[in-house]
């Protein structure tokens, strides 16, 4: 069963994502490029460590307050994922995928919150994440017009979407 105006939403986003070359979005538990079907997943829900270590990690890295568009600069780092492919050779991609397998099994086995913020900026740092985050910091840095539009037109959307489902004897 799908949750009333999911599709509505889905639809928004890809909308604004359509321009990059993203064939659609999915609202799923993460932010995710799918290199097959040129898609991306999307959350709606804060992670609290996950979206506070991101927002660090581009502050310290980038010197770029990413905390405001926070939804908007994870999405423009999934489709920095789809505009930096061509320029990770398969060695290095190689590399980030068993990096990535090694640092999530710490991730959930470890339960020292230092030593989990630890891990994630290790994965953050992979050369593939980086370059993601990096075309993401530089358009948006580049375009603050156009990352405030959809910022405006994606909270819209999202404003739609729990109105629809939100109970009023919540």
């Amino acid at each position: 069963m799908e949750i009333k105006g999911m599709a509505k939403l889905n639809k928004a986003i890809s909308t604004e994502l359509k321009p990059f070359g993203i064939s659609k979005a999915e609202c799923g538990n993460e932010f995710s490029y799918d290199f097959v079907d040129e898609s991306v997943s999307y959350k709606i829900w804060e992670d609290e460590m996950g979206d506070k270590w991101f927002n660090e990690f581009v502050a310290e890295r980038f010197n770029y307050n990413a905390q405001k568009y926070s939804f908007i600069i994870s999405l423009l780092h999934e489709i920095g994922h789809h505009n930096t492919d061509d320029d990770i050779s398969e060695s290095v991609q190689n590399f980030c995928d068993k990096e990535k397998i090694r640092i999530t099994t710490a991730y959930e086995n470890e339960t020292d919150y230092n030593k989990k913020r630890q891990l994630q900026f290790q994965y953050f740092n992979l050369p593939d994440e980086i370059m993601a985050t990096a075309w993401a910091i530089d358009y948006a840095t580049a375009h603050p017009k156009k990352i405030k539009k959809m910022f405006e037109n994606s909270m819209k959307a999202l404003k739609e979407f729990y109105a629809e489902n939100l109970d009023e004897e919540c």
